[in-house]
């Protein structure tokens, strides 16, 4: 079978242009072939295991799934022995609770990677997805690396195609931070029920995309068996973007004026954005916001964790969820940073009273080791911890707002 490399903006319905790729994706079709065979080993690998026909099945209907587990009596339990007393969630201590959690969010990975894609039984396992992955990315092996500084239209059908699957690779990596921590019992508001704030956002597309989207496998029996990976594309009710990346300007104000009715794409600082925003709730233009996500942050973003705070109590429901990932930065010290900031968010989270969720997806050692062992995906584009937490407006810096 044939597999075509994913091209978003035709394959299915979520917008009409392709959207460019952050600063990191400079990728080469080389390594683009080698990030997707990396997540597709890993797939194969999980469904050579005695439990993968089980656990892929939860995928047929995952949203029902996620009710019936949290309903199941002992499930909370069985939560409590994955969070540690401190609220940690460690990839270094892994239980069997843990692991088959860290496979289900495997799975709803693949099911963006993959989406579209029919496999047979017998070449889902690690060498008939190396096969494929070969197959399916071959015309794209001598692509050098895609130029940033140059306008989508005057790029090749090939670099297109690599843009692309960047924002593929990056909306799987939020698909699985947020089934990890949705199968952790969090992250529980609907999709329409959701108003939404995100921040750093790039070029959006995953924070529109990869937050809600619902991950579906088909497993057909006849004629042979073989698994549809799929997903079920799903917004919020209304979302604020921020980010003050100038490249980003034009793209955010199409999206404003494509889905003005569901988006807010502000191009500038968060500071300045969120005091924007805050005036737009005032003159009740907008609802309070119910969901943060800060999806791999730069920490130079937030200098001071009791300032950032402070602004979100001013646009927040009384509670919200928020949700921050860090990713590897560019070298060392940008990673040493962003794990110093997930220190301070984290300790002054729990300081004010909150109960923070500190998920980490990568093995110990030296700062170069955890650097280089994440536990999913390359360094490029994955996520390297996780912070979750409730957030109760009125705790926020001590601040009281009407």
């Amino acid at each position: 079978m044939d597999y075509l490399f994913p091209i978003r903006a035709n394959h299915d319905n979520r917008t009409g242009e392709v959207l460019t790729a952050n600063q990191w994706a400079t990728f080469s079709g080389q390594q683009l072939a080698s990030a997707y065979a990396l997540e597709a080993d890993t797939l194969g690998a999980l469904a050579q295991s005695a439990t993968f026909g089980d656990v892929v099945r939860r995928f047929g209907s995952y949203e029902d799934y996620l009710k019936r587990l949290h309903s199941k009596p002992g499930n909370q339990s069985s939560l409590n022995g994955i969070i540690s007393d401190e609220g940690i969630v460690d990839v270094a201590v892994p239980s069997k609770e843990l692991v088959l959690l860290f496979c289900q969010a495997q799975i709803a990975a693949c099911t963006e990677l993959f989406k579209g894609w029919q496999i047979p039984s017998d070449q889902l396992n690690r060498e008939g997805m190396r096969s494929l992955i070969n197959k399916s990315t071959e015309a794209l092996l001598d692509v050098p690396n895609v130029p940033t500084n140059i306008p989508t239209e005057q790029l090749s059908s090939a670099q297109r195609q690599i843009l692309s699957a960047v924002n593929v690779l990056q909306n799987a990596d939020t698909v699985r931070v947020i089934q990890i921590t949705r199968l952790l019992g969090m992250l529980t508001t609907s999709a329409e029920d959701t108003h939404q704030l995100s921040i750093g956002v790039g070029n959006g597309y995953r924070d529109l995309y990869g937050i809600h989207m619902v991950p579906k496998v088909t497993v057909n029996d006849l004629p042979s068996k073989s698994f549809v990976f799929d997903t079920q594309d799903k917004q919020a009710a209304h979302t604020v973007l921020i980010d003050n990346d100038p490249e980003q300007g034009e793209h955010f104000k199409q999206l404003n004026s494509r889905e003005s009715e569901t988006v807010l794409a502000l191009n500038q600082g968060a500071d300045e954005s969120l005091k924007h925003l805050r005036g737009a709730l005032n003159e009740s233009q907008l609802a309070p916001r119910n969901l943060v996500a800060c999806l791999r942050i730069d920490h130079r973003m937030i200098p001071e964790p009791e300032r950032f705070f402070e602004l979100l109590a001013g646009v927040i429901a009384p509670e919200a969820d928020l949700i921050m990932t860090i990713g590897a930065g560019h070298n060392l010290a940008e990673f040493e940073g962003r794990l110093n900031c997930f220190d301070s968010l984290f300790n002054l989270l729990t300081d004010l009273g909150h109960k923070p969720v500190r998920i980490i997806l990568h093995k110990g050692g030296s700062l170069e080791e955890k650097r280089t062992t994440p536990a999913f995906g390359q360094l490029a584009y994955t996520s390297y911890q996780i912070i979750y937490c409730r957030l109760e407006r009125d705790r926020l810096n001590g601040t009281s707002h009407p």
